[in-house]
C-alpha cells in the first residue's frame, strides 16, 4: 500500500485522472474556532447503525490521518492540528502508530507522540483516533498482549475525554479473516477498554486491508459503540467496495473510513480526482466519516504536503500537493472554518419571459420541452480559487430531450484574465460525457465578462419526459490558481445551498435560448 511494498490489493483499477496546476494563492490563518467540533457534537455514540452526536443526530466527521509517526511525527503537533482545524475545517485527526516497521513494538516511546496528539486534540476540541497500525504484522493476534496493555493504558487516561476514538487494528491482511482471527481479537481488546472506558467509540479493521466489511456486517461485535473500518484508494477501489459498504449499512453495521487516498493502493499513481469525488459524494450522502491519508511530505501522490512544508502549519497553496488541495476543499465543503466568508445573496430567481439570444433579455420556456435549470452553490467561500456550480436540468415537457442538443451557460467575472480550467468532479450522466468551453458574453459587464459553456456528448443520453439530468458538479479555476471574487458574479448565488430554479444561468437547445436571463 502507500506505506510499504507489503500490500497486494485486489480490485479493478479505475483510471479517471485529472491533472491540476500548482496554485499560487495564499490562505490567511485565523485565531481560533468559535465553536469546536467537540463542543458542537459532544459524546459520540451509535444509533441505528449510524454515528450520532450527543443529541442523537447523525454526524459526519472529516479530517486527516498522519503517516507513520516514527517517520513523519514532526507533523503531529498542536500547531499543525490547530491549522488543520481553523483553515481546513477538520473535525477529526488520526494518529497512525505503527506496531511493526520500527514502530511501537520496537520503540514503545512512540506512545508519547500519541499522548501529545491527544492532548492537542483535547485543547483544540477535535476528535482524535488512536490507531494501532498493524501492517506487515498482518494478524492482530501477533501482538495482542501488547495491544491489550496499550489500550488499557489509553482507556485509563482518556475514559473521561469524549473526543477519543480507539482503532484496534489498522489493516488485517494476508489471509486473516473476520471470524477466524479479527473478531476474537477485537472482543478481547474491547473488554479491556470497556473495563475503564464504557462509552467512547471503538473502530475495528476488517479483512483484506480493511475491505471485507461485509464479513463484519454478517457477524457484528456485541459492543453497542463499535464501528467497522473500510480503507480505499481511489485509483484502485471502486464500485465493488461501495457496494460492500452499502451492504454493511443495510445490516446496520456502522462504517468509518479511517483511511483513504486519492492515489492508487501503492500510494502513487494519479491522483485520481474524479474517482475521489465519486467517493466523497458517496460518503457525504451516507454521512460516513473519514480521514484522508496522509499528512506528510513524502514523495508519493497520496501525501498532502510538498517536500519541506512547515511542520507547524501555516501552509500556502504552494505547500500543498494536488491531493492536498483536493482534500482540503473536500473537508471544507460544509465545514465551519475561520477563513471562510459568505456574502448575502440578493438574487431572486424569477420565471423567464419573452426574449431570445445572448443579448441581455429573458427567454421563454421552450413550449415543447419546458426545460428548467436548477442550481446550487457548491462552495461556501466566494473568494477562493474555485467556482463550483452544481446544476440539474428538469424536463417538464411531454417528450424526451437529448442532452447532446443542450448547452448550459454560467456567467461570471474573471478578475485574473488568465486561461480558465474546467473540471467535472461528478455527474449523474457521467463526467466523461460533459465538456466545457469558455466565451465572452455579447454584452460583457463587470458582473459577467466570461461564461463557461457545458456541452454533452451522445453518451450522456436523454432526459425523459418528467425526468431530470441529476447532479452536474463542476469546478472552474484560473490557470494560475489565483482567487476569484464570486460575490459580484452574475450567475452566483451565495445562499443557494439546495437546488433551486435559477434563471441567472441559461440553457440552449440546438442553439436556441430556452431558459434563463442572460446578462
Amino acid at each position: 500500500m502507500k506505506k510499504t511494498m507489503f500490500k497486494k490489493w485486489s480490485a479493478s483499477v479505475l483510471t479517471a485522472v485529472l491533472t491540476l496546476s500548482l496554485t499560487t494563492s495564499v490562505w490567511v490563518p485565523q485565531a481560533s474556532a468559535a465553536t469546536t467540533p467537540v463542543q458542537k457534537y459532544g459524546q459520540l455514540s451509535i444509533a441505528n447503525g449510524q454515528l450520532v452526536d450527543k443529541n442523537g443526530v447523525p454526524v459526519q466527521l472529516k479530517g486527516m490521518s498522519s503517516h507513520g509517526i516514527q517517520w513523519f511525527g514532526n507533523y503531529v503537533n498542536k500547531d499543525t492540528m490547530k491549522w488543520l482545524r481553523d483553515d481546513w475545517g477538520i473535525t477529526v485527526f488520526r494518529v497512525a502508530m505503527y506496531t511493526a516497521e520500527n514502530g511501537y513494538i520496537s520503540n514503545p516511546s512512540l506512545k508519547n507522540k500519541v499522548k501529545e496528539a491527544v492532548a492537542a486534540a483535547q485543547d483544540l476540541g477535535v476528535y482524535v483516533i488512536i490507531d494501532w497500525h498493524i501492517l506487515s504484522d498482518n494478524d492482530p493476534n501477533i501482538y495482542k498482549t501488547q495491544s491489550k496493555a496499550f489500550f488499557s493504558e489509553m482507556a485509563g487516561l482518556y475514559k473521561d475525554s469524549p473526543n477519543v476514538i480507539y482503532e484496534l487494528a489498522n489493516e488485517p491482511n494476508g489471509g486473516v479473516t473476520w471470524n477466524g482471527q479479527i473478531r476474537p481479537y477485537a472482543q478481547e481488546v474491547t473488554q479491556v477498554i470497556r473495563a475503564k472506558d464504557p462509552d467512547n467509540i471503538i473502530i475495528v479493521g476488517t479483512g483484506t486491508w480493511s475491505q471485507d466489511v461485509h464479513d463484519a456486517a454478517d457477524n457484528q461485535l456485541p459492543d453497542k459503540n463499535t464501528m467497522y473500518a473500510v480503507h480505499f484508494y481511489a485509483g484502485t477501489h471502486g464500485q465493488f467496495l461501495r457496494d460492500r459498504i452499502d451492504y454493511a449499512l443495510s445490516k446496520k453495521a456502522p462504517v468509518f473510513i479511517t483511511e483513504w487516498g486519492t492515489s492508487d493502493a501503492s500510494g502513487n499513481g494519479g491522483p485520481f480526482l474524479s474517482e475521489s469525488k465519486v467517493w466523497t459524494n458517496f460518503l457525504a450522502n451516507r454521512k460516513i466519516s473519514w480521514a484522508n491519508w496522509s499528512l506528510a511530505d513524502k514523495n508519493e501522490a497520496s501525501a498532502a504536503l510538498v517536500a519541506g512544508a512547515n511542520s507547524s502549519g501555516g501552509w500556502t497553496a504552494n505547500n500543498l500537493t494536488t491531493s492536498g488541495k483536493f482534500v482540503r476543499d473536500e473537508i471544507r465543503l460544509g465545514a465551519t472554518t475561520t477563513t471562510s466568508t459568505t456574502e448575502p445573496n440578493t438574487d431572486t430567481p424569477t420565471p423567464p419571459t419573452t426574449g431570445s439570444g445572448d443579448t441581455g433579455t429573458t427567454t421563454p420556456t421552450d413550449t415543447k420541452s419546458k426545460l428548467v435549470l436548477q442550481y446550487r452553490n457548491g462552495d461556501s467561500n466566494p473568494t477562493d480559487n474555485a467556482i463550483r456550480p452544481i446544476f440539474n436540468i428538469k424536463n417538464n415537457g411531454s417528450t424526451a430531450v437529448d442532452l447532446s442538443d443542450l448547452k448550459i451557460r454560467y456567467y461570471y467575472s474573471d478578475e485574473s484574465q488568465q486561461k480558465q480550467q474546467f473540471f467535472i468532479d461528478w455527474a449523474s450522466v457521467g463526467g466523461t460525457h460533459i465538456s466545457g468551453a469558455f466565451g465572452t458574453p455579447t454584452a460583457s459587464k463587470t458582473t459577467a465578462n466570461r461564461y463557461v459553456e457545458f456541452s454533452f456528448g451522445s453518451g450522456a443520453g436523454s432526459i425523459p419526459a418528467g425526468g431530470q439530468s441529476g447532479d452536474i458538479q463542476a469546478r472552474i479555476h484560473p490557470a494560475d490558481w489565483s482567487n476569484y471574487n464570486e460575490a459580484n458574479d452574475y450567475s452566483y448565488g451565495a445562499n443557494q445551498t439546495t437546488l433551486t430554479d435559477w434563471n441567472k444561468a441559461s440553457i440552449y437547445n440546438k442553439g436556441t435560448l430556452v431558459w434563463g436571463t442572460t446578462p
